[in-house]
């Protein structure tokens, strides 16, 4: 006897599927042994680039998890905003400004995560969503290391001097 399905349910099962899946996509670092630059770009590009100063630059391309990347991105713009709202006090600003942490570089950090989301976004057609609440990224075997003083979050995959040891 063949099982009847329901074409409603299936379609549900399929978009709750899409939207708990790992999106693959690779981020390009790239170094210019001239000018001692480093950045990324999400657009990989065969038989190599050339940096504005004419040097063949050296690439690393990086496989990651888009969906796994964009939901640590957004859990750091939420402890970034967390952050600046708790640090109100007068006893917390001594304390940041005894760590340099200040008003523009807080700035700055959320503005770098709100461009790799952007970049993120453009390594893929469909509509990026961050995992659910329980995930883990240790779950999925992706290391992630928290920088201090502010806890910001980096995958291996968003640490350059990882895949460039020489330049250290």
């Amino acid at each position: 006897m063949s099982k009847v399905i329901d074409l409603n349910e299936w379609r549900q099962q399929k978009k709750t599927e899409t939207k708990t899946a790992p999106i693959p996509g690779v981020v390009v670092w790239l170094h210019c042994p001239t000018c001692q630059t480093t950045e990324y770009t999400e657009v990989p590009m065969t038989g190599g680039r050339t940096h504005k100063c004419g040097t063949l630059v050296e690439e690393v391309k990086v496989a990651i998890d888009v969906r796994a990347e964009y939901t640590i991105s957004q859990w750091n713009l939420k402890l970034l905003e967390e952050g600046n709202a708790a640090n109100s006090s007068k006893k917390s600003k001594l304390l940041n400004k005894l760590l340099g942490i200040t008003a523009p570089l807080i700035q700055q950090i959320k503005q770098n995560e709100i461009e790799y989301q952007r970049r993120l976004e453009l390594m893929t057609s469909e509509k990026l969503t961050p995992y659910a609440d329980g995930w883990s990224p240790e779950k999925d075997g992706i290391k992630v290391t928290a920088v201090q003083p502010l806890g910001i979050m980096l995958t291996s995959a968003r640490q350059a001097d990882q895949h460039f040891p020489q330049k250290k």
